[in-house]
């Protein structure tokens, strides 16, 4: 009987740790989320960004289009092309906005997973260009260099831990 009394204790302690460390990691990381520059092509339909953030990997955008043209659109797509902070094009997401009837409000979020993003341009589109992902790295993280100053040092540890004393 002492024994499941101790399971359960530890069971119960293992899921408030769980919770805490959960939580805590949700705070730290919201933390990381900076406001991003962005720029409306576009005066109609109205686009109003509620939130625009990212951190060094990935970002999302929150907001509302209003359709104040006058004209039912049947297939429109919201078209963000993305920068860093050198003005060098990474690449572009879309949103789909389909059967946009006169004065209605559609809310949107988009998450993206460019690194490096400092400014976004939002616009209209009919028509999607399929870049397939593919992200210019400006900066790499593994170059020739790297890779040459990495391998002596890595010899000289593996040789380290083979050898015997």
């Amino acid at each position: 009987m002492a024994t499941l009394k101790k399971f359960w204790i530890y069971f119960l302690i293992f899921i408030i740790a769980f919770l805490l460390i959960n939580c805590l990691t949700y705070a730290a990381m919201d933390e990381d989320y900076k406001n991003i520059n962005y720029e409306v092509k576009t005066q109609s339909p109205e686009i109003n960004i509620n939130e625009c953030k990212a951190k060094y990997s990935s970002g999302y955008i929150e907001g509302s289009v209003t359709n104040n043209t006058g004209e039912y659109i049947p297939l429109m797509y919201l078209q963000i092309n993305l920068y860093n902070k050198d003005k060098i094009y990474l690449g572009t997401e879309y949103k789909e906005l389909k059967y946009f009837n006169i004065n209605e409000t559609i809310k949107f979020n988009i998450d993206y997973t460019y690194e490096n993003i400092d400014k976004l341009e939002i616009e209209f589109t009919d028509k999607v260009v399929d870049n397939n992902k593919e992200h210019i790295n400006v900066n790499p993280i593994i170059t020739d260099e790297t890779i040459q100053l990495a391998t002596p040092i890595a010899g000289a540890l593996l040789l380290w831990y083979i050898l015997p004393y």
